[in-house]
């Protein structure tokens, strides 16, 4: 059946978003950290801080190794095993560690349940993580220089593949390697300096640490455990300034100048500029932003989010699965089929059952949930504003949580929903760029950033029965279309391979699309024309109604065809759309709606294009359209 009609609703010029994976800026912390509190704390900023990313922790200053596995059961503790922690060698400076020694002899360090420390020595590793990423590494030096100017003695090739160092620069760290910190200052890499004038004021008050320890998190209370040891008041935060400064400068002022070090200290040298100095600190607008940001990273079970409104048309449909098919049957983690208890029109949905929290890094490994778990091959990146829409029936407790994978980051956030309906359907529709890892770090979801599991969890006694999941980027300003009543179809490319995760006739072009890649059209022989093929995966049961959207670039022609198809059975649906905009990213919306019997399945949709047109298809969706 052919038929040449208009396009539905939309057909309009749209610009692509050109993201990207999310960047984090890449920091190294070489730190004495035992010797005072402030490392410690430092430490916890830097592990708390969303544009972080942690690339690993060298230990200075003699018992080194001590030092390190002091670091590895911290950052075990935490849920950060997977920071990679070097001892320094050679000659270290002497720096008694007193009271938090009974952190390190503790039988997680003896018994070996924490993470070990590499075999290679700082300098070693600290020269491998600059040669992976040259230009990109911010050192932040809570210490003596001892590790830095051994790096940039042995391995002088690697100064230029430095970002730069920020330096706690108290009188203690400059003596107690004096010629190392010369050395550093006169070698040329840039070189950020906190120098101890301007850390007199920087303390915390009693109520200050009280707000930093509430949370009551695994980071908070790593932190308080070593707080506790130390044993003093008014914690100095000189370490804790330069880690802020890898975020955040606005709270200081700087003077590029030229120093050198000497007995008393740091002195002003003539000649040429090596340093950028800070000179003053607005030591309020500082403390309270760092209190704020470590107090703000509350357990998401203490900042429970309410359900939202599905809202508009999706900008974007990242996910969906309704289980009423076996096509994605194999990505059900967790979770058995429902045939019973069932919303009108659903041919099945999905009854939780129990396992172990998948976080392994934050969650419990030893209790077990009743859990519906999903897998979205093959991770899809997110936008701007992520939602989730699901179906859900719930009895014996009224709370959930809600989690998500991140392949970008490699941890798990979610956030907690309470106060649900007993023993009847209800849709629910949550924002999950609330969502933070178990400890309140994290941060938002990003866009660009790819996500894995989906994952709802209730409690081991209870029921919980999970349908019509999907994960969208809401829509935006000025939508009027309805939320679609069904999502048959999603395809966007971004991440999987032609043929495997998007089997057809087209070709996968990186750096093209709308938002990362695009499907491009391929000659057909047998036709003698240009076409894209875009196999379902299996065959997709329509409704009564049924649009498709898409993105589009379209160069060559002014029209093409488009046909929902079932292949075996020769079947086919076709509409022939006109007067396109070409040259640029466009968005079309055609309703099949009359062309086809409510229930009749398909398992392709082609593209047909005249001779010498190209096309570049991105954001394909199948639905059923909302009310």
């Amino acid at each position: 059946m052919k038929t040449a009609v208009p396009l539905l609703a939309v057909l309009f010029l749209v610009v692509p978003t050109g993201a990207q994976e999310p960047r984090r800026l890449p920091v190294i912390l070489d730190t004495d950290i035992g010797s005072d509190i402030d490392d410690a704390f430092a430490l916890g900023l830097l592990l708390a801080s969303p544009e972080l990313e942690l690339r690993g922790v060298t230990t200075v200053g003699a018992p080194a190794q001590t030092r390190a596995l002091l670091l590895c059961r911290f950052l075990t503790m935490t849920g950060r095993r997977h920071v990679a922690v070097a001892a320094g060698i050679g000659k270290q400076p002497s720096r008694e560690i007193r009271e938090q020694h009974q952190y390190y002899y503790h039988p997680d360090v003896l018994f070996n349940r924490t993470r070990r420390p590499e075999r290679e020595s700082a300098s070693d590793f600290l020269h491998a993580r600059l040669r992976a990423q040259p230009g990109q590494v911010t050192i932040v030096c809570a210490g003596p220089l001892t590790n830095l100017s051994q790096l940039i003695t042995d391995k002088a090739e690697c100064k230029p593949w430095i970002r730069r160092i920020i330096w706690t620069a108290t009188t203690t760290n400059i003596q107690a390697d004096l010629k190392v910190a010369q050395n550093v200052l006169a070698s040329g890499v840039p070189i950020v300096v906190v120098p101890e004038t301007v850390l007199g004021n920087l303390k915390l008050n009693g109520e200050q640490v009280r707000k930093i320890f509430a949370p009551g998190t695994a980071l908070s209370q790593q932190m308080q455990a070593l707080y506790q040891l130390w044993d003093r008041q008014e914690p100095p935060l000189g370490d804790v300034l330069s880690a802020a400064l890898c975020v955040r400068e606005d709270f200081c002022k700087f003077e590029n100048t030229g120093l050198t070090a000497g007995e008393k200290g740091l002195t002003r040298a003539e000649g040429k500029t090596n340093v950028r100095l800070v000179t003053a600190v607005e030591g309020e607008k500082f403390l309270n932003w760092y209190v704020g940001r470590m107090a703000d990273c509350l357990p998401p079970v203490k900042r429970p989010v309410k359900r939202i409104e599905q809202g508009g048309m999706p900008h974007r449909v990242h996910v969906a699965e309704d289980y009423d098919l076996d096509i994605e049957r194999r990505w059900w983690m967790s979770g058995k089929p429902e045939l019973k208890n069932l919303l009108p029109g659903s041919r099945r949905a999905c009854r939780g059952v129990l396992t172990h929290d998948f976080d392994d890094l934050l969650g419990n490994p030893r209790a077990m949930h009743t859990a519906v778990i999903f897998n979205p091959v093959p991770g899809p990146p997110m936008g701007k504003h992520t939602r989730l829409s699901f179906r859900c029936w719930i009895s014996g407790s009224s709370s959930l949580r809600v989690q998500i994978y991140s392949l970008t980051n490699g941890y798990h956030r979610h956030l907690v929903v309470n106060d649900l309906p007993q023993k009847k359907w209800f849709p629910a529709t949550v924002d999950m760029t609330l969502a933070r890892r178990p400890d309140g770090t994290g941060g938002p979801l990003s866009e660009g950033e790819r996500i894995d599991d989906i994952q709802f969890y209730t409690d081991p006694s209870a029921e919980l029965i999970i349908d019509d999941i999907v994960l969208y980027d809401a829509a935006g300003d000025g939508e009027k279309r309805p939320f679609p009543r069904k999502v048959h179809f999603t395809g966007w490319f971004d991440t999987g391979a032609q043929g495997r995760e998007w089997p057809g006739d087209f070709q996968i072009i990186p750096d093209k699309g709308f938002f990362w890649k695009a499907a491009r059209a391929v000659d057909n022989r047998a036709l003698g024309q240009p076409w894209l093929r875009v196999h379902l995966r299996g065959e997709r049961p329509l409704g009564a109604k049924t649009h498709l959207s898409f993105r589009y670039n379209l160069t060559g022609a002014t029209g093409l065809k488009v046909a929902l198809v079932h292949r075996s059975a020769g079947r086919s649906h076709s509409i022939e759309l006109k007067d396109l905009k070409t040259g640029a990213w466009s968005a079309a919306t055609v309703d099949f709606t009359g062309k086809h019997k409510a229930g009749e399945e398909i398992d392709e949709i082609h593209f047909l294009l005249p001779q010498g047109a190209e096309l570049l298809l991105d954001d394909l969706l199948l639905f059923e359209p909302g009310e």
